[in-house]
Order: structure tokens, then sequence, then C-alpha cells
């Protein structure tokens, strides 16, 4: 006696809808603290004050800073690239690492970075 039946899982997959999601409060977050580094930039290409000026940024550190612009594009592009050939949670995560990036790069300038005090 043939049986026919089909078994479907309870819970529907939600991976690329939350990854989504992640995606966009993540380049939201990058794109925030863009408007912060704008700020920044622009005191700092003019010299007319502000602690970043005062900071007296050179080498690596000053590098870093101007990379910025750089990294959140590249995010973008690569979250997008993940996103678009369904590795989602990868998506999600490379969406986040502007926002790490800037933690971690203001966690070592206030605690390394020797310039003026």
């Amino acid at each position: 006696m043939a049986s026919a039946s089909i078994t479907r899982s309870q819970e529907p997959d939600n991976t690329a809808l939350l990854s989504l999601y992640g995606m966009i409060l993540g380049f939201l977050g990058s794109l925030i603290i863009g408007v912060f580094w704008a700020m920044a930039a622009n005191l700092k290409a003019t010299g007319n004050g502000g602690t970043i000026v005062q900071q007296q940024l050179s080498g690596l550190w000053n590098t870093l800073f101007w990379a910025y612009p750089f990294v959140v594009v590249g995010s973008i592009v690569v979250g997008i690239g993940l996103f678009a050939i369904k590795r989602y949670k990868e998506a999600a995560g490379i969406a986040v690492l502007p926002i790490l990036g800037v933690v971690a790069y203001y966690f070592a300038l206030v605690t390394f970075h020797v310039g003026p005090r």
C-alpha cells in the first residue's frame, strides 16, 4: 500500500528577512557615524578647531581616520553581494563591521595614541 505525505517545517525560514533588518540597521548606523565623521573631516581639513585637530593625528592614525568612508562603501558593496548570493548571516555581519571598527579605533586612539595631552 502506497502513501504520500508531505512534511513541512512548522517554522518559516526568516533568515533572509532578519539578515535584511540587520543589514539595514548596520548600514544606517554606519551612515549616522558618517555624518559625525564628515563634521570631523571638515574641521580637520580646514584646521578650524575641535578635538580631532587637537589630536594632531599622523601616520597610520591619520590614514585610518580618512579610510572610514571607503570602509563603509566597501562593506555596503560586499554586504549586498553576499546577500545576493544568499549568504545572509555573513551579509548582516559585514554590515556591522564599520561600527565595530569605529569603536575599536576610538579605544585604540584613547589607549595608544601619544599626542598632545
